[in-house]
């Protein structure tokens, strides 16, 4: 099978890792791609934001399967692009897509479809806003979202009403350009946070869905969840805590509502959905909608499919996923991202990486190679993976393989998992305080 996989990060070398490792062979291309991508199959440099410069090159070189990593190309349009062709594509078109790449546009549906989530306003008028700080009453910190889409930059927990009236100021002055002109406040939900990826594949006669592991990333550089919020430092799924009952409810109440409510729109699904979730005092209520895998989840939700991917891609892409249980290992895993110097606010490139052989799955994200050495390329730059019987082996892995990997500056939280282990150790559950 012939497959143009889209992107270039740590998301897309763990997918390429395991299309490689389906059954048949599986001839890969990426684009734009990356030293490391390059190993495992031709590489061409392709803009993500242009659709129709990625549809002449499939017209041209015809993929059995085009698979879209980020969310990008997937709001310009470049799947509808590349589907009209007659090439499957798993990605959703940007109709779709605009439930990650429109804050308003996706509370306005959870808020059709009755999905439970925040308390939320929609303003794009400065004495508006202004008027709305001042006379908040939903507590604090007030949640202020870009509309569109900021490189996860555009959403801002505001402590104090001067902060939230600074932040309001600095968006509607165009600081993400037209993705911030719009803004949605937010009422803040409190509880535990965690990641539900659902592979969807939903049109006018066909809605099915299939449901991956539950897991929980760790957004804050420091451990303890301490210091600035990243990209994203580690994760683990599935949650050790989490019941059947627990799934089930996610399921009735935001999942379920979610397929139905892209049926009743109207709305064509073909990929995965990632449902930001925080589970409350009330239950589960839904803080977004992300139109792809996320990161570093998909490194977690790899190490414990036990599927063929591409074939399951190809199935999803064409329409012809049946809602059913994913095979899965019987394991817990875990992903810790390894990242360089002055991340998050920046990021030290250049600086030459010790990559001895630990014994767990190496996943590059921000590298690039020159004369056979590994550098750091990116603000995110490794990951360790792995899976293990339980939470606590899974952890322990990582940490015996740590020292082989290796370089100046390197950061590392290794409390991934921790708070989740020692909240299952003393019997609590998902409803318990976190």
């Amino acid at each position: 099978m012939k497959i143009l996989l889209l992107g270039s990060g740590g998301r897309e070398h763990a997918l390429a890792l395991k299309l490689k490792a389906s059954a048949g062979p599986v001839e890969l291309v990426s684009a734009p791609g990356s030293d490391a991508l390059a190993e495992l199959g031709e590489r061409v440099w392709l803009d993500l934001e242009n659709p129709a410069g990625i549809a002449a090159w499939c017209r041209e070189h015809r993929p059995d399967l085009m698979v879209v990593g980020p969310e990008v190309p997937l709001v310009a349009g470049v799947a509808d692009a590349v589907r009209a062709l007659g090439i499957p594509v798993f990605g959703h078109a940007a109709a779709t897509a605009r439930l990650e790449g429109s804050k308003a546009f996706a509370k306005a549906f959870m808020q059709r479809h009755a999905i439970p989530c925040a308390a939320s306003h929609t303003i794009t008028d400065l004495a508006a806003g202004e008027a709305l700080i001042k006379g908040w009453h939903h507590g604090y910190p007030i949640v202020l979202k870009a509309d569109g889409l900021a490189a996860g930059k555009g959403v801002v927990l505001a402590q104090t009403q001067s902060e939230a009236l600074a932040t309001f100021h600095a968006f509607l002055a165009g600081q993400f350009g037209e993705a911030s002109k719009m803004v949605v406040f937010e009422a803040p939900l409190v509880g535990m946070e965690l990641s539900l990826h659902v592979l969807v594949d939903v049109d006018g006669d066909h809605a099915a869905y299939a449901l991956l592991p539950a897991c929980q990333d760790h957004k804050r550089i420091f451990e303890g969840d301490q210091g600035p919020n990243t990209g994203g430092m580690g994760a683990f799924g599935p949650l050790p805590f989490l019941r059947s009952e627990d799934i089930e409810r996610m399921c009735t109440t935001l999942v379920e509502p979610t397929v139905r409510g892209l049926q009743q729109d109207g709305l064509v699904a073909r990929g995965v959905l990632f449902l930001g979730v925080m589970w409350t005092a009330s239950g589960p209520e839904l803080l977004e909608y992300n139109v792809r895998f996320g990161d570093p989840e998909t490194q977690v939700l790899m190490q414990l499919l036990d599927e063929d991917l591409a074939s399951l891609l190809l199935e999803v892409a064409e329409g012809r996923l049946v809602s059913r249980e994913l095979r899965l290992k019987p394991h817990t895993a875990i992903a810790v991202v390894l990242a360089a110097e002055d991340y998050p606010e920046g990021a030290k490139k250049g600086v030459p990486i010790f990559l001895g052989a630990p014994a767990v799955t190496v996943i590059h994200a921000g590298t690039r190679k020159q004369d056979g050495q590994w550098l750091t390329n990116g603000g995110r730059v490794l990951n360790l993976a792995t899976s293990a019987p339980d939470l606590a082996a899974a952890r322990a892995a990582i940490e015996s393989a740590l020292p082989q990997v290796h370089w100046p500056g390197m950061q590392v939280r290794r409390d991934i998992g921790l708070k989740a282990l020692r909240h299952a150790e003393a019997g609590r559950t998902v409803q318990d305080p976190w």
